[in-house]
C-alpha cells in the first residue's frame, strides 16, 4: 500500500529508546563514508511517499519457532520477509534542490515491527551520490553509502533500524543525474527484539565475553561475529568467525554452519565487536558491520560452510583471524564464543575433554565433537560458532543439540562438526576446507591465529570478579582484557591496598571503607600506550538509606528575610539512618531553574537540621531575582552514606525581602 508520509508528525521517540540508541549507535554502521543525509542539512518537504507492508500473524510465527527450537540444527529465526519491488522510478518522492541536484525519499512501514532491515538488488551509486537509511527521529542513521558500496552482482543490504518505520534517502548531484539505481526487493519485519533493548532472548546462564572467564580470549573474540541472513520467507541469526590460512595473507575467510546457509550470500550482514564492555550489560555497539560474501565451500555431512567476505575487513574493526587444528587430537577442554539469541558476545567453557560422536540427522559417522558446558550455554543464534581447544585453535563449528537448560546444564549435549573431517571429507573445493585454508597444499596440521592489523598500541580494557562489596569491605580480583598484545601493565587503585600494581591480573586488592572507587589501567607495547579509567568502578556499600521527609518550614511557608537580620531560620527533616556515617546536604534553588545552592547540615553534616541566617537567605533572594519583593524557591535534602544517596521531595518556600 502506498501513501504519503508526514515526517514532522512522527519525530517522536521515548526517552528510553533514545538512551538505548545513543549507547549502541555512536557511529554509523557498515562500511560507509559517514556524514549526514541531505534532509538533515537542508529544509525538505515534510510530506513524501510511504509504503506499508501487509499485517503478519506474529503469534503464529512465534508458535512455529517454539516447535522448531525443539529440533536440533535449526537456525534462530527473528524476522518475516516481504518480497517487494520499489525503485527510484515506481516509488518514492523526488525533490529538486536549488543547484539542480535531487533527493529521493521513501518511508517503509511494517506495523508492530521491532525493527526493519532491507535488502536491495540492482543497487548502483554513481559518483557523488549518497544513500542513507534511518529510523524515525534519526537516532539510527546508516550511511553514507556511496560508489564504494557497489558490487558486481548489484546486491546490497543494511543493518536493521529500530522501530516500525524506516526511511530511505538518496541524493544525486547534477552531474550524475539519472545514473543511480536502487531497487528494494526485500523488507524484513523483525518480530523479535534482536537488539536487547526491551527483551533478552538468551538463557540467563550465558556469560558475557568481558567477564573474567573471557580474559584469556581477548584476541580470539575479535574473530567472532554475529550474522543475519535471509532464507526463504524468514530472516535468521547465527554466529561464526574469521579464519586464518597457511598463507597468513588475511583473506577474510569466514567459517560457520551449513544449516545457517542463506539463499543470497550477497545480503548477509556480519556484526563485528558486538559485545558489551562489561560483565553484566546487555547492549552492544552496532557501529561495525559488513555486508556481502561469496560462497566457497560447504558440506552437510559435517555441517560447515565457508564464505569469503566481499571486502577486506576495515582496519578500525581491529579483527583477528582464528588459528585451527585439523589433527583430530582429542582436546583437553573446549571454549565457544557466540551470540545466543543474537545477544551480545558470550563465552561457554567445557572443562572435560570432548568426545567423538556421530552427528544427528544422517550426518557423518564420528564426524563431530560432543561437549557438555560447565560454564555458560549455547542455544539458538549460537549455531555456527567456533569451538576452540586448549591451544586457542578452532577444532569445529556448532551444529546444535539438545535444548538449552540452565537449570540442568549437564543434561545438555551440544555437537560441533569436526574441523579435521571438514578438511578433506568432501573431495572437491566446493565441499571441503583444505583448498581454501591450505591452497599450496603444505600439509600443515595446525595454524595459529593472527591479528588483522599489526604495529599498533594496545586497546585497554579490564574487568573484575565483582564491582560491589558489602559494608564490611573485601578484596577484588582484576583481569586485563586489553587487545593488541600489551607487554606491561600499570594499575591504579586509589583508596585501596595496594594502590598500584604492575601485574597483568592483580588479585586481592583490598577495600575497607564505604565509598565509590576509581580504577585505572595503562597498557603498553612496543608501539605505544593506552589508558582506561573508570570512575566509581568499585563500590563498598554503606548503611541502608531509608526514605525520609522534610518537616519545617512546611510546604508553601513564607519566610521574611532582610540583609541586616542576624537571626536564623531553622530547616528540619527526618532521619534516613541514625548511623554517624550518614551525612545530609541542604539544597535550595529558584523554582523553574536547574542550579542548586548546596549547604552541609549542622554538626558537619550529621544533624537533621540546618540553621541559615536570614541575611544569607536575603542574599540568595537577591541573586535569584525577585518578583516584586519575593521569590519562589524549592528546597530539599539529600542523605549520603559514602556510596549511595537518597533525596527527599521538594518543599516550596516564599522568600520575601523587607
Amino acid at each position: 500500500m502506498k501513501n504519503n508520509f508526514r515526517f514532522a508528525q512522527v519525530l517522536i521517540a521515548t526517552f528510553m529508546l533514545t538512551f538505548c540508541l545513543m549507547f549502541s549507535n555512536n557511529a554509523s554502521a557498515q562500511i560507509n563514508v559517514g556524514g549526514l543525509p541531505m534532509s538533515s542539512m537542508t529544509e525538505l518537504n515534510e510530506v513524501f511517499s510511504l509504503v506499508t507492508m501487509p499485517e503478519i500473524d506474529t503469534q503464529s510465527l512465534i508458535d512455529e519457532d517454539v516447535e522448531n527450537e525443539k529440533l536440533p540444527g535449526v537456525p534462530f529465526r527473528y524476522g518475516y520477509n516481504f518480497d517487494v519491488n520499489y525503485n527510484l522510478t515506481n516509488s518514492g518522492t523526488w525533490e529538486t534542490l536549488s543547484d539542480g541536484s535531487r533527493v529521493w525519499r521513501l518511508a517503509v512501514r511494517s506495523s508492530d515491527a521491532v525493527s526493519i532491515n532491507l535488502a536491495f538488488k540492482d543497487f548502483f551509486m554513481p559518483k557523488g551520490a549518497t544513500f542513507f537509511v534511518y529510523n524515525l527521529g534519526k537516532n539510527m542513521v546508516y550511511g553514507a553509502f556511496t560508489e564504494l558500496n557497489n558490487s558486481e552482482d548489484g546486491y546490497f543490504a543494511t543493518t536493521p533500524t529500530y522501530g516500525s518505520t524506516t526511511v530511505l534517502e538518496y541524493y544525486e548531484p547534477v552531474y550524475s543525474k539519472n545514473q543511480g539505481k536502487i531497487t528494494l526487493h526485500k523488507v524484513t519485519h523483525a518480530y523479535k527484539d534482536i537488539f536487547g533493548y526491551n527483551s533478552v532472548l538468551e538463557e540467563p546462564c550465558n556469560i558475557n565475553i568481558n567477564c573474567p572467564i573471557g580474559s584469556p580470549w581477548v584476541e580470539q573474540k575479535r574473530a567472532n561475529t554475529r550474522i543475519t541472513f535471509s532464507s526463504g520467507g524468514g530472516s535468521f541469526l547465527c554466529s561464526g568467525s574469521l579464519m586464518n590460512s597457511t598463507l597468513g595473507d588475511r583473506q577474510p575467510y569466514y567459517l560457520y554452519a551449513e544449516h545457517c546457509a542463506t539463499d543470497n550470500y550477497s545480503t548477509m550482514v556480519f556484526y563485528f565487536n558486538y559485545e558489551n564492555p562489561t560483565c553484566i550489560g546487555t547492549l552492544g555497539s552496532l557501529a561495525q558491520t559488513m555486508t556481502g560474501s561469496t560462497f566457497k565451500a560447504g558440506n552437510f555431512d559435517t555441517d560447515f560452510q565457508l564464505v569469503l567476505l566481499n571486502q577486506p575487513v576495515p582496519a578500525e574493526y581491529n579483527a583477528y583471524f582464528n588459528g585451527w587444528d585439523r589433527s583430530n587430537a582429542q582436546p583437553l577442554n573446549q571454549t565457544a564464543i557466540h551470540h545466543p539469541g543474537g545477544a551480545v558476545k558470550k563465552i561457554s567453557v567445557d572443562i572435560q575433554p570432548a568426545n567423538t560422536v556421530t552427528g544427528f540427522g544422517g550426518r557423518l559417522t564420528n564426524g563431530f565433537w560432543l561437549v557438555v558446558w560447565d560454564e555458560g550455554m549455547t542455544e539458538g543464534g549460537s549455531s555456527g560458532c567456533p569451538i576452540y581447544d586448549q591451544n586457542h585453535r578452532v577444532i569445529g563449528q556448532n551444529l546444535g543439540g539438545t535444548p538449552a537448560n540452565c537449570n540442568n546444564p549437564q543434561s545438555v549435549q551440544k555437537y560441533f562438526g569436526k574441523f579435521s573431517e571438514s578438511w578433506a571429507h568432501g573431495g572437491s573445493p566446493t565441499n571441503q576446507l583444505k583448498d581454501w585454508l591450505d591452497p599450496n597444499n603444505t600439509g600443515a596440521l595446525t595454524v595459529d591465529g593472527i591479528d588483522d592489523i599489526t604495529g599498533i598500541a594496545p586497546i585497554t580494557n579490564f574487568t573484575s570478579n565483582t564491582q560491589v562489596l558489602p559494608i564490611t569491605g573485601g578484596t577484588v580480583d582484576f583481569f586485563d582484557m586489553s587487545t593488541n598484545g600489551p607487554t606491561s601493565w600499570s594499575w591504579s587503585f586509589p583508596g585501596a591496598t595496594p594502590s598500584t600494581s604492575s601485574d597483568r591480573n592483580p588479585g586481592g586488592i583490598s577495600y575497607t571503607a564505604t565509598g565509590n572507587y576509581t580504577v585505572s589501567l595503562t597498557t603498553t607495547n612496543a608501539f605505544g600506550s593506552n589508558l582506561k579509567t573508570v570512575v566509581a568502578y568499585i563500590k563498598v556499600e554503606g548503611v541502608p538509606l531509608n526514605t525520609f521527609n522534610l518537616q519545617s518550614p512546611p510546604n508553601l511557608a513564607r519566610v521574611i528575610v532582610n540583609s541586616n537580620d542576624p537571626t536564623s531560620s531553622v530547616f528540619t527533616w527526618g532521619v534516613s539512618n541514625p548511623s554517624p556515617t550518614v551525612k545530609y546536604s541542604f539544597k535550595i534553588k529558584k523554582v523553574g531553574t536547574i542550579p542548586e545552592d548546596i549547604l552541609i547540615s549542622d554538626n558537619g553534616g550529621l544533624a537533621t537540621e540546618i540553621n541559615i541566617r536570614k541575611s544569607f537567605l536575603d542574599s540568595l533572594a537577591s541573586r535569584y531575582g525577585t518578583n516584586g519583593d519575593s521569590v519562589l524557591c524549592a528546597w530539599r535534602v539529600t542523605a549520603f552514606n559514602g556510596a549511595d544517596s537518597i533525596t527527599t521531595n521538594s518543599f516550596i518556600l516564599h522568600l520575601r525581602e523587607i
